[in-house]
């Protein structure tokens, strides 16, 4: 199949913010959400893309199996909502669950085609998407949710992806070595001052007249920060990270296929 240069996937849409961008940029987009509450939300904001055929809703979750299976809706964190309850109820947020429809990942690229780009984040399910993809149905860009960095790295890499960045979903940026090693050495609290302080920072994030807000993924593809890596680099990179992770900071992995 061929990659729909014009196509987005947006898989785990929670309250649209990155689908928002996506059609603001002119693309057509697949939204794909699990959580029944946020389906309402996402029907009334994106009504009139959904009416004009910019926007196709998917309400289902991604799983190995097409049927039914029981979710975990996260009631204070929406975006936290997963099939693992441990998610759902990070930092003892309140949580109920529901049985809900799924899907393949690979029946969605078989209905609607592949796409230019693909955003995975879906708290704990995201390799479902990865694993589905072969070396003749790729989208050109991905970006997944780190879970098992170096697992997904690897996976996208035997699939053909070539150029790989780590971004931050705090400051939209990919970190350097330096500054990662140097936030790896501090104490835990001066940790999370020094990710409050980028965080800060990052409310100047714009692209053209498009301003990011808190909580999104931000730019993809060649307009995302930074240069692009190797896979030995950014496993690399990635375990730099894992060293200085604090909770407040969640990681992309976004990846490209080398077309030249």
């Amino acid at each position: 199949m061929e990659v729909d240069p014009k196509l987005i996937f947006d898989v785990g849409v929670c309250d649209g913010r990155d689908t928002a961008y996506y059609l603001h940029k002119g693309y057509r987009v697949v939204a794909v959400e699990a959580s029944p509450a946020m389906l309402p939300q996402l029907q009334e904001r994106f009504h009139a893309e959904i009416e004009d055929g910019r926007l196709v809703l998917v309400p289902m979750a991604i799983a190995e199996q097409e049927g039914e299976a029981p979710f975990w809706v996260c009631d204070d964190w929406p975006h936290w909502s997963s099939f693992d309850r441990s998610m759902a109820s990070l930092n003892g947020s309140r949580h109920h669950q529901v049985m809900v429809q799924t899907c393949n990942f690979r029946s969605l690229l078989e209905r609607f085609g592949i796409p230019f780009y693909c955003k995975v984040d879906i708290e704990g399910s995201d390799n479902l998407c990865l694993e589905a993809l072969d070396g003749l149905s790729r989208p050109t860009f991905v970006s997944v949710e780190v879970g098992d960095g170096n697992t997904q790295i690897r996976l996208l890499r035997d699939l053909g992806y070539s150029r790989f960045k780590l971004i931050s979903q705090t400051t939209l940026r990919q970190p350097t070595f330096g500054v990662t090693r140097f936030k790896a050495a501090l104490p835990r609290w001066a940790r999370s001052l020094f990710v409050r302080l980028e965080a800060r920072a990052m409310r100047a994030r714009k692209d053209g007249d498009w301003r990011f807000v808190h909580g999104v993924s931000g730019p993809f593809g060649e307009g995302t920060h930074g240069p692009w890596l190797t896979a030995e680099e950014a496993i690399e990179l990635n375990a730099l990270t894992e060293k200085a992770a604090d909770f407040a900071e969640w990681f992309d992995i976004h990846a490209a296929i080398d077309e030249g």
